[in-house]
């Protein structure tokens, strides 16, 4: 992983855990003791479930925009894009991390693990969890929605981040993991499911990317883009999948076999380990011929691309 992205991944952590932090000292100060210390608890939890993870989604809507605007860093926007930019990155980060949450909730996937750490509900409890789960998915439209500069652009992306979580998205994803326990289920299908469920939020993060600084001229950028984020969509799943099946569970900071034990069907349960490697590394071949136009302002999406289909963990 390069430098610079890391220095992304770094902005967000910072702003995220700041975000929670002011928070707790606006609680610190209250005057009705019981209820500050209940939601100071609340705050805690929600800080908990945003820690850690690679930041893909926030780090890929500003690659996507540094691309888009022609710009080699991030901080080569302007003071207000960057703004926006941040504040859209900070938005998907908490709907991604409440997806989590709730996904590891024992009334869906009962895991024990993630990033490295106990998981939300097992570190406090399943109430707490579930309503932090709520709240992270909340907050994401509160950060976008809290600026009236760019008005029309925070509008814009807060409906792009609405459509990738709802029914014609991540839940509607969700929903066919979920009755797809012990079904066989075709490579298509499964290709089918996955765009819903993690593929929708990949995309929300190169749209709100492109829609937080394009131009009109850019307009016909957008479908190289898209061809990008579906071909690297599903690499990063077939991956996470060879992960699971093969992935020692010290190095990747969750519990692996999940889906073989939860009996749930995946690429390498149709495809096997080895055509499954193939077929990840021909998708990401792919996503980089969509983004070949791009000069050296897309090369963190580049760069990007590449560490996450040939991760490790």
């Amino acid at each position: 992983m390069h430098k610079r992205d890391l220095q992304d991944g770094d902005l967000l952590d910072n702003r995220l855990a700041t975000l929670c932090e002011k928070n707790l000292e606006m609680l610190s100060s209250g005057e009705q003791k019981f209820a500050s210390e209940c939601l100071s608890h609340f705050w805690r939890a929600i800080a908990y479930g945003l820690e850690g993870g690679k930041r893909l989604r926030g780090r890929l809507v500003m690659a996507t925009s540094q691309a888009v605007f022609g710009v080699k860093t991030f901080k080569g926007l302007p003071k207000t894009m960057q703004t926006l930019i941040l504040d859209a990155s900070m938005a998907i980060e908490c709907v991604h991390a409440f997806s989590l949450v709730h996904d590891d909730l024992p009334i869906m996937d009962d895991d024990k693990l993630r990033r490295g750490k106990n998981t939300l509900h097992v570190e406090y409890d399943e109430g707490v969890a579930l309503l932090a789960g709520d709240a992270l998915q909340t907050l994401g439209t509160e950060i976008l929605s809290s600026s009236d500069v760019l008005k029309l652009r925070r509008f814009r992306l807060i409906r792009e981040l609405s459509l990738a979580t709802g029914a014609r998205g991540m839940a509607g994803g969700q929903m066919i993991d979920i009755k797809a326990v012990q079904e066989k289920l075709s490579e298509i299908e499964i290709k089918n499911m996955h765009r819903l469920k993690t593929g929708a939020l990949l995309t929300a993060a190169v749209r709100m990317g492109f829609f937080g600084v394009n131009k009109k001229k850019d307009e016909c950028k957008l479908s190289g883009l898209m061809a990008f984020i579906s071909n690297l969509g599903l690499a990063f799943q077939v991956v996470d999948d060879i992960l699971d099946a093969t992935g020692k569970e010290i190095l990747l900071g969750k519990t692996v076999g999940r889906d073989i034990k939860l009996m749930k069907p995946n690429f390498v349960q149709v495809c096997g380990v080895e055509k499954s490697r193939a077929f990840a590394e021909k998708s990401l071949e792919a996503a980089l011929s969509s983004i070949e136009n791009y000069g050296a302002e897309g090369n963190n999406l580049r760069d990007l691309a590449i560490s996450l289909v040939r991760r490790q963990k």
